[in-house]
C-alpha cells in the first residue's frame, strides 16, 4: 500500500535514533519503511511488530489484489459486503471525517487515482483527457458508500482507496502493541508517520519538519502525540501549464493547486493526524486554519505568498 503526495520531512533531533541504542527495530512493510525505537528495551520484538502489520496490509493494501479493501473494489453495486471490524472502523471514521471536512478528505475517489496512474496499476505516461477525469469524478466518492456495523454497500461503483489514513492506523496500532508489552517510552514512525510516547531518555521527542525555502528546520516537541505532514515542494507536477500536487481535490477531480507547501498537523492518534493533513493540503491555507480553529488541531502551515514562505501556527507555541 504506497502513498502518493503525502510527503512527510522529518528529522528527529536532541537524540536521532541512530544515537540512542543499537536496539532500534527496523523492516518494511505496506510498501515503505519503518523504525520503532523501544530505547533498547527487548519487550517487543520485530516478529511481533511485522506480523501485525501484515494483517494491516492484508486488508487495507489497493496493491494486494486479495486484500479486503481490494474484494471490496471488486464487489458489485448494489450488493451489502461483510467487512471484518478494522475495515468498518476505518471506513466509518473516514465517513465521519469526509463530513468534519466537507469533502476534502474522501478515500472514495480511488478511480481518480488510478485514473492518474497514481494507483496500484500506474503506468500513465501523460495526464487524462477532460472527458476521463469527468467520468471518473462521477464514480469517486465515499458518499457513495453506505456504511453499517459488519457490513457496506457501494450506490455506484466506486473504488476506495485508504492510504491517506491506513499508514497512520498502522501506527497507531504497533504503538498499541508497544504499549501492551509494558514499554512506555518509544517513537515508531512508518513512512514518515509517526508517534511517540513517554520521553527519550527524559527529554520530550521533538522532531524537525523541513521547511521548502532550505532554511533551518522547525522543531516541534510530541508528548505522547504523533505528527504527520503533507507536502507538494518535491513531489508535483506540471499540467496545462500550471503546477498540481498528486493530493486529490475531492471537490474538483483535479490534482490540488493552493497556496500551501506542507501541512504538518500534531494529533494523538496517527490516523487522524494522517487524514487531516492530507485534507487540508486539498483545501488550502485560509479553510485549513478555519478546520485547525474549529477542530482544535495543533497545526504548523507553510505557505507560499508572493514567493515567499508564511509559516502559520494554530494552536502550536
Amino acid at each position: 500500500m504506497r502513498k502518493y503526495g503525502l510527503i512527510l520531512i522529518l528529522f528527529f533531533l536532541s537524540g536521532c535514533l541512530e544515537n540512542q541504542s543499537p536496539e532500534v527495530i527496523k523492516g518494511e512493510s505496506m510498501g515503505t519503511r519503518y523504525s520503532v525505537n523501544v530505547l533498547g528495551d527487548k519487550r517487543i520484538s520485530q516478529e511481533l511488530i511485522n506480523k501485525r502489520l501484515v494483517e494491516i496490509n492484508n486488508i487495507f493494501s489497493t496493491w494486494q489484489e486479495d486484500s479486503e479493501l481490494s474484494q471490496l473494489n471488486d464487489a458489485p453495486v448494489g450488493k451489502w459486503v461483510g467487512v471484518s471490524s478494522e475495515l468498518y472502523k476505518i471506513l466509518n471514521a473516514s465517513a465521519e471525517l469526509y463530513r468534519q471536512t466537507e469533502g476534502y478528505f474522501d478515500p472514495g475517489i480511488g478511480r481518480l487515482i488510478n485514473l492518474w496512474g497514481f494507483g496500484a496499476k500506474g503506468g500513465r505516461t501523460e495526464a487524462p483527457k477532460r472527458e476521463e477525469i469527468s467520468m471518473a469524478f462521477a464514480q469517486s466518492s465515499i458518499r457513495y458508500l453506505i456504511i453499517e456495523p459488519g457490513r457496506v454497500k457501494k450506490t455506484k461503483d466506486i473504488h476506495i482507496n485508504l492510504s491517506a489514513i491506513a499508514k497512520g492506523y498502522a501506527v497507531d496500532e504497533v504503538a498499541r502493541l508497544i504499549k501492551d508489552s509494558g514499554v512506555t517510552n518509544f517513537l515508531v514512525e512508518i513512512g514518515g508517520e509517526v508517534i511517540a510516547s513517554g520521553t527519550n531518555n527524559g527529554d520530550y521527542w521533538v522532531v524537525g519538519v523541513e521547511r521548502p525555502d532550505n532554511k533551518d528546520t522547525i522543531g516541534l516537541e510530541l508528548v505522547d502525540a504523533s505528527i504527520a505532514t503533507s507536502g507538494n515542494y518535491r513531489n508535483f507536477f506540471i499540467w496545462e501549464g500550471e503546477k498540481y500536487i498528486h493530493i486529490f481535490d475531492p471537490t474538483t477531480g483535479l490534482p490540488a493547486n493552493n497556496d500551501l507547501a506542507s501541512v504538518s498537523v500534531i494529533h494523538p492518534q496517527s490516523a487522524m493526524s494522517d487524514a487531516y493533513a492530507t485534507a487540508m493540503m486539498a483545501m488550502g491555507s485560509s479553510r485549513a486554519v478555519e478546520l485547525a480553529k474549529k477542530m482544535k488541531l495543533s497545526v504548523l502551515l507553510m505557505a507560499i505568498k508572493e514567493d515567499n514562505v508564511q509559516i502559520i501556527k494554530v494552536n502550536l507555541p
